[in-house]
């Protein structure tokens, strides 16, 4: 009579149970008598989660003395995953060279850097700085990759490898000056001229609170608290409510004040006046970010996107970033005022340019769930009304 092969191999894993018994019996017998208890070790907490800040890494030559070096200055957001504060937070350059870096935070409460504390599940803005030798750079123009490890008051680390640093090419501030100033004496049409009015403003706003300062002019936004609270928490890519109230500006506000006092005639002068000034080349090129959020309140928005994608970009400063930081700022805390079509909109804009965008990818899937979960209203397929 054969014998199943599932038969046999039952058989033996019996056997193989029966002489392993007396093994595990004994095993067992000798952790009991054991005069210490045996505790596994719980896996250390993570430093936190570290991301690219908006401002790219860049590198420069300079001096130390007599000697020639390059700088680099890197910039990160830092979310404090720890179930305590931050204390203390060391930086080391791994390659091309090791060396210890210098790192600033920023205080939680100002815009003020330095050795400050990361609370426990708060994001925040941290400068990393480095000083190597001139011989890893060949030429002005070489771009360089670095190896980056981050380290906590217990000596845990975070490493960032392959971080890719572009020189600053300093020629380029220079080109502001090059730039076409409008003389507002020669605008026949008052509305228009109201319009440069609080462009050239929103100008000089910029030039003491710009993108060196973390800021945008005279747009305001709620800072540091859109945030991971703990290590397992879900991701927050939206704000904790959506409010006209949370990403403001009193330029937008003197704008729509205009803009809604005006005729219908009028009012397409006051839009296409604004339209006409985005431009790479105009003196109103830093302010763009206003431009666009003007035209997002006044339904304008793709008008403003496609002239920017073929006059703003490839800006010699940052002008078009700070235009996708906007559209972010709006994405995160005013999320509700945004209908598919402009998300649509916005999508195919961002994927249209290599320019970093932010969060507004992950903002916009964020948007379509929180919508799809909140949506209570039919949905209509041809002729049939879903429930």
């Amino acid at each position: 009579m054969a014998v199943e092969p599932a038969s046999i191999i039952s058989i033996f894993l019996g056997i193989f149970k029966i002489l392993l018994s007396p093994f595990v019996k004994t095993i067992k017998w000798i952790y009991e008598k054991l005069p210490f208890k045996v505790i596994l070790r719980k896996p250390s907490p993570k430093l936190g989660i570290i991301e690219s800040a908006w401002q790219s890494p860049t590198w420069q030559f300079a001096k130390q003395g007599d000697k020639e070096i390059i700088a680099i200055n890197t910039f990160w957001r830092i979310t404090n995953t720890l179930p305590y504060h931050l204390t203390a937070l060391n930086v080391f350059l791994t390659k091309p060279e090791r060396v210890k870096g210098n790192v600033l935070i920023k205080n939680p409460e100002s815009e003020v850097y330095g050795s400050y504390t990361i609370p426990k599940g708060y994001t925040t803005e941290v400068d990393a700085s480095f000083i190597i030798d001139k011989k890893h750079v060949k030429h002005p123009e070489d771009m360089i990759k670095i190896n980056i490890e981050f380290q906590d008051p217990l000596g845990r680390l975070h490493k960032l490898n392959q971080v890719v640093v572009k020189p600053f090419l300093k020629e380029q501030v220079g080109k502001a000056d090059t730039l076409n100033i409008e003389d507002p004496s020669r605008i026949k049409n008052n509305l228009e001229k109201k319009v440069v009015a609080v462009l050239k403003n929103e100008t000089e706003q910029y030039k003491v609170r710009g993108r060196r300062e973390g800021r945008l002019g005279t747009v305001e936004w709620p800072r540091g608290t859109l945030e991971w609270r703990k290590a397992d928490d879900k991701i927050q890519f939206l704000f904790e409510n959506s409010n006209t109230e949370n990403v403001n500006s009193e330029h937008i506000r003197a704008l729509l004040n205009l803009y809604n006092s005006s005729s219908q005639r009028n009012k397409q002068v006051i839009t296409k006046a604004v339209l006409n000034r985005i431009d790479k080349k105009s003196e109103y090129r830093n302010v763009a970010y206003l431009i666009i959020f003007f035209l997002f309140e006044i339904g304008h928005l793709k008008e403003g996107l496609n002239i920017a994608l073929k006059k703003l970009k490839g800006d010699k400063a940052n002008a078009f970033s700070d235009m996708l930081r906007i559209l972010d700022f709006l994405l995160a805390f005013r999320y509700e005022e945004f209908e598919e079509k402009e998300l649509n909109v916005i999508e195919a804009f961002v994927y249209a340019t290599k320019e970093h965008p932010f969060q507004i990818k992950e903002r916009i899937n964020a948007i379509r769930v929180r919508n799809m979960l909140t949506n209570s209203e039919p949905v209509v397929s041809g002729s049939v009304v879903v429930n």
